[in-house]
């Protein structure tokens, strides 16, 4: 009698290190584009190289708070603070994602949606706030870009949609498990 090798097919899967990876690119970026000093754009990248090998040392979030720090220390503008809200997000994701997925393991796109969904509905709840602030902010803000207002609107109202979307379907789920 032999023994049936028991397996399953997860489709299109990546490895486990890909996470870590993208949140060292991520704070890359960031770090260029947000951080004007040299020194903690160093510290940004040095804190994801960290984060890539010790994602149990919380330095994903030292880089993101880095990322956060290079905005305060630059001239206000208005697209610099909505990367910084994108990218900080980003940071926050990949480093919560980089504390549960093992580094060999293979991880399935499928498995990744979730993830990716909530992180679109957040950014289509808080950017258009980002936006809002800058129109309220005092008048030395540039306002050269008050045409994207409704597009703001429109894309708030999408994440109300979507987060409503999401919690009824969540209770859904809730109610069906209980009966």
């Amino acid at each position: 009698m032999s023994r049936a090798i028991r397996s399953f097919r997860a489709g299109v899967a990546v490895f486990g290190i890909v996470p870590r990876l993208l949140l060292v690119a991520v704070v890359w970026i960031g770090a260029i584009a947000l951080v004007p000093f040299a020194l903690w754009q160093g510290v940004a990248v040095l804190a994801a190289l960290v984060a890539l090998v010790v994602p149990r040392s919380m330095a994903a979030w030292l880089a993101a708070a880095c990322l956060a720090f290079g905005v305060v220390l630059a001239a206000p503008a208005p697209e610099r603070t909505a990367l910084a809200v994108l990218l900080v997000h980003a940071v926050h994701v990949l480093g919560s994602l980089s504390l549960v997925i093992p580094l060999r393991s293979r991880l399935s796109f499928s498995a990744l949606l979730p993830s990716l969904y909530r992180f679109v509905v957040v950014q289509l709840l808080t950017q258009p706030l980002v936006f809002a602030v800058w129109l309220l902010a005092p008048s030395p803000v540039d306002r050269g870009i008050a045409w994207i207002a409704p597009l703001a609107g429109a894309a708030l109202l999408l994440g109300v949609i979507l987060a409503l979307r999401a919690a009824k379907n969540a209770d859904a789920a809730s109610e069906m498990r209980v009966d």
